[in-house]
Protein backbone atom coordinates (compact mmCIF):
# COMPACT_ATOMS: atom_id res chain seq x y z
CA UNK A 1 0.00 0.00 0.00
CA UNK A 2 2.81 2.34 1.00
CA UNK A 3 3.54 2.72 -3.10
CA UNK A 4 0.72 4.83 -3.69
CA UNK A 5 1.30 8.54 -4.56
CA UNK A 6 -0.80 10.26 -1.57
CA UNK A 7 1.05 8.04 0.76
CA UNK A 8 2.92 10.22 3.72
CA UNK A 9 5.34 9.57 6.29
CA UNK A 10 4.25 9.44 9.71
CA UNK A 11 4.48 13.10 10.02
CA UNK A 12 2.18 13.81 13.66
CA UNK A 13 0.30 11.97 16.21
CA UNK A 14 -3.52 12.22 15.25
CA UNK A 15 -5.16 12.51 18.51
CA UNK A 16 -6.87 9.98 20.50
CA UNK A 17 -10.29 11.18 19.50
CA UNK A 18 -9.63 11.10 15.63
CA UNK A 19 -11.17 6.93 15.06
CA UNK A 20 -12.04 5.59 11.70
CA UNK A 21 -15.19 6.21 11.74
CA UNK A 22 -15.13 10.07 12.59
CA UNK A 23 -12.46 10.44 10.23
CA UNK A 24 -14.42 8.41 6.93
CA UNK A 25 -17.38 10.96 8.04
CA UNK A 26 -15.13 14.26 7.55
CA UNK A 27 -13.79 12.62 4.55
CA UNK A 28 -17.30 12.39 3.07
CA UNK A 29 -17.51 16.65 4.55
CA UNK A 30 -14.36 17.29 2.63
CA UNK A 31 -15.94 15.57 -0.92
CA UNK A 32 -18.88 17.60 -0.33
CA UNK A 33 -16.72 21.13 0.18
CA UNK A 34 -14.43 19.78 -2.82
CA UNK A 35 -17.82 19.58 -5.17
CA UNK A 36 -18.96 23.17 -3.78
CA UNK A 37 -15.11 24.28 -4.95
CA UNK A 38 -15.24 22.51 -8.32
CA UNK A 39 -18.85 24.29 -8.94
CA UNK A 40 -17.68 27.47 -7.46
CA UNK A 41 -14.50 27.50 -9.95
CA UNK A 42 -16.54 26.95 -13.17
CA UNK A 43 -18.79 29.11 -12.43
CA UNK A 44 -16.70 32.26 -11.34
CA UNK A 45 -13.58 31.51 -13.02
CA UNK A 46 -13.00 32.88 -16.59
CA UNK A 47 -9.83 31.41 -17.84
CA UNK A 48 -10.04 28.39 -19.18
CA UNK A 49 -5.98 27.27 -18.53
CA UNK A 50 -6.96 28.15 -14.41
CA UNK A 51 -10.44 26.62 -14.74
CA UNK A 52 -9.06 23.16 -15.99
CA UNK A 53 -5.74 23.10 -13.26
CA UNK A 54 -7.98 23.97 -10.40
CA UNK A 55 -10.72 21.22 -11.21
CA UNK A 56 -7.83 18.54 -11.83
CA UNK A 57 -6.49 19.50 -8.89
CA UNK A 58 -9.73 19.13 -6.75
CA UNK A 59 -10.77 15.72 -8.97
CA UNK A 60 -7.22 14.43 -7.51
CA UNK A 61 -7.77 15.66 -3.99
CA UNK A 62 -11.38 13.98 -4.25
CA UNK A 63 -9.81 10.80 -5.37
CA UNK A 64 -7.23 10.57 -2.41
CA UNK A 65 -9.95 11.21 0.22
CA UNK A 66 -12.62 8.77 -1.35
CA UNK A 67 -9.82 6.07 -1.45
CA UNK A 68 -8.54 7.18 1.67
CA UNK A 69 -12.51 7.08 3.26
CA UNK A 70 -13.07 3.16 1.95
CA UNK A 71 -10.08 1.92 3.58
CA UNK A 72 -10.79 3.36 6.89
CA UNK A 73 -13.92 1.20 6.66
CA UNK A 74 -12.36 -1.69 6.74
CA UNK A 75 -9.05 -0.92 8.58
CA UNK A 76 -9.99 -1.51 12.64
CA UNK A 77 -10.27 -5.64 11.20
CA UNK A 78 -6.54 -5.88 11.36
CA UNK A 79 -6.01 -2.72 13.61
CA UNK A 80 -3.80 -1.11 11.02
CA UNK A 81 -5.82 2.05 10.18
CA UNK A 82 -3.69 4.96 8.80
CA UNK A 83 -4.69 8.12 6.99
CA UNK A 84 -2.87 9.68 4.52
CA UNK A 85 0.22 8.06 6.19
CA UNK A 86 -0.91 9.03 9.51
CA UNK A 87 -1.62 6.34 11.84
CA UNK A 88 -5.17 6.19 13.75
CA UNK A 89 -5.99 4.83 17.02
CA UNK A 90 -8.83 2.25 16.97
CA UNK A 91 -11.28 2.54 19.89
CA UNK A 92 -11.57 -0.63 21.65
CA UNK A 93 -15.57 -1.01 21.42
CA UNK A 94 -14.44 -1.12 17.15
CA UNK A 95 -11.77 -3.77 18.17
CA UNK A 96 -10.77 -5.02 21.34
CA UNK A 97 -7.75 -6.90 19.85
CA UNK A 98 -6.27 -3.55 18.99
CA UNK A 99 -5.86 -2.35 22.68
CA UNK A 100 -3.76 -5.36 23.83
CA UNK A 101 -0.93 -4.38 22.16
Amino acid sequence: MSDRLYDLPQLTTLPSWADPELLANASMLGLVILALAAYLILRFLRRIVVKVALIALVVLVGFGLWDQRLELRSCAEDCSCTLFGQSVQIPLDKNPRCGAG
